[in-house]
């Protein structure tokens, strides 16, 4: 009778194993890009009221560019994030995503400003709202509309007219005469490297903040995750690195008046793909992934 026992308690243990492991693989799964808003939609953020989503794995990469390649080698089912970087890998693989073109989230892109450096924050309030009114903002974003990306989203072409940024060496001894700025150069159209120079909207933006106020520019490339946290040590003036606002990140950095204000996270899918072809609000494209 024991061995009865024994052997119905290990079939149960096996059957219950075998369907836990179905059950993890056929779960369905995100790519985004490691620490922005796209991973806060999927895993839930509180700062920025988004549940995510527990039944859904997100998978995170450095860069869209490497997210929608493993969408395409079948290693993750869909890809969540910004609009502008979303529109350049659709240029990219126009034969095979597409986007469904509906705002996940609602954000506002500024920069964080060290909170010891008032003045900073006020100069830069000034020079952002003077790129505003002159033109030379919008013309920014017009400038890095036709980036070409390779498979993993490094950008190959479509900047042929675009001069990279270039940053001076750092020294402590001058930190009253250079600005330094923190960003991750691996989300164009805002940032992004040019053989040994840097490229972008932020990072252009950044050249003209450092003349604007007399200063040399010193660029710190680093992982998303530390580039906020990293203003207000070792020197680092500004985080610029296409930046949501978000409470947290208030706990560590002042932010500047908004830059872009159309910021949205959108939903990248296979081209044959047609399960949100219908959808038309959030609710809709929610509803569907809730249910995975």
């Amino acid at each position: 009778m024991k061995k009865i026992i024994s052997l119905f308690l290990a079939l149960t243990l096996l059957v219950g194993a075998m369907f836990t492991l179905a059950s993890c693989g056929n779960k369905v799964s995100i790519g985004v890009q490691g620490g922005t808003t796209g991973e806060f939609y999927v895993k839930g953020n509180a700062d920025m009221l988004l549940n995510g989503f527990s039944n859904i794995d997100c998978k995170a990469f450095n860069n869209g560019g490497l997210a929608v390649k493993a969408m395409l080698d079948g290693q993750v089912d869909y890809v969540v994030i910004d609009n502008e970087p979303a529109n350049q890998l659709l240029a990219q693989y126009k034969n095979d995503v597409k986007i469904i073109d509906v705002a996940l989230t609602q954000e506002t892109y500024a920069y964080g400003v060290d909170k010891n450096q008032p003045k900073l924050l006020s100069d830069v309030n000034a020079f952002i709202a003077e790129i505003k009114s002159d033109g030379t903002l919008s013309a920014l974003f017009e400038k890095y509309a036709a980036l070409e990306y390779d498979d993993e989203g490094n950008v190959i072409g479509g900047d042929d007219a675009i001069v990279g940024v270039t940053s001076v060496a750092k020294d402590a001894s001058k930190a009253d005469k250079q600005l330094v700025v923190a960003t991750n150069a691996a989300f164009a159209p805002y940032e992004y490297k040019k053989g040994n120079n840097f490229a972008g909207i932020d990072m252009e933006i950044a050249a003209l903040l450092a003349e604007y106020l007399g200063l040399e520019l010193v660029i710190e490339d680093m992982d998303f995750d530390a580039v906020v946290t990293s203003v207000g040590k070792n020197n680092v003036d500004i985080a610029m690195a296409g930046l949501s606002v978000t409470a947290t990140r208030k706990e560590a950095v002042n932010f500047s008046d908004s830059y872009y204000e159309g910021a949205y996270q959108v939903l990248i899918v296979k081209k044959d793909n047609t399960e949100f072809d219908s959808c038309k609000t959030k609710a809709d494209i929610e509803a569907i992934l809730n249910n995975k």
